[in-house]
């Protein structure tokens, strides 16, 4: 029997994200990719339980990390395993909260083109991907876009959720992520009960389509992990 797996990609991303995970996980795990792109953190938590089986396991990459915890917090009897990619579990800092802010207006003010332009060298370390990645964000557009920042400025603290995770979870960072740190994601390892932490090399934020085949291969290891009695 396949395992329900859900995969929550992050800001202005789709299932294109996922390409190489869907592909190859497909012989073991029944996938159901969830782009979420509502306007508040409530919204967006609830399109994901609706739109997922009743019981799965869970991987999300960056604000699909979040949008994990969050899913964690409402409803953790649903969720038999976790995998947490490319994310963080603290709150904003002041100064990326004017950041968003800033990129909200930008966005408002026909100026989304050069947003995504700038964000694809912030966040993409392969400059392999970094067409493919420009085109996927684009495609996904300005108004999910200005959806999804207005989400992420208004988000609750998750990390009081992280001692209470009980189900075998993963941590997958990216060893030249430029958006979220080592450091933070040792945080999220240490405070989640049992986690695992693993570090990609040679990827930047954007690991499931920098580093398709190592983040695969880590997925198909952790869902062997939690279907171990």
């Amino acid at each position: 029997m396949k395992t329900p797996l859900v995969l929550l990609s992050g800001l202005l991303s789709n299932e294109i994200l996922w390409r190489h995970q869907t592909r190859h996980l497909s012989d073991g795990a029944s996938i159901h990719v969830i782009s979420p792109s509502q306007n508040t953190q409530e919204k967006m938590v609830q399109a994901i339980l609706e739109g997922a089986p009743p019981k799965f396991a869970l991987a999300g990459h960056s604000m699909g990390g979040w949008l994990a915890l969050e899913v964690m917090r409402v409803a953790p009897e649903r969720i038999t395993q976790l995998c947490l990619l490319n994310t963080t579990s603290r709150m904003d800092s002041e100064e990326k909260r004017i950041r968003r802010q800033k990129m909200i207006l930008q966005a408002e003010q026909n100026q989304f083109e050069e947003i995504v332009k700038m964000v694809v060298e912030h966040f993409v370390f392969n400059p392999l991907v970094k067409k493919d990645v420009e085109k996927m964000f684009l495609s996904v557009g300005k108004e999910a876009f200005i959806r999804q920042q207005t989400a992420m400025l208004h988000r609750s603290d998750c990390q009081p959720i992280l001692p209470t995770i009980s189900c075998p979870t993963w941590v997958i960072y990216a060893a030249q992520d430029k958006n979220f740190s080592l450091e933070e994601h040792r945080e999220l390892a240490q405070q989640i009960p049992h986690a695992k932490l693993a570090i990609v090399e040679d990827s930047g934020h954007m690991s499931p389509i920098e580093m398709p085949q190592a983040i695969t291969a880590l997925l198909r290891l952790w869902l062997s992990d939690g279907s171990k009695p």
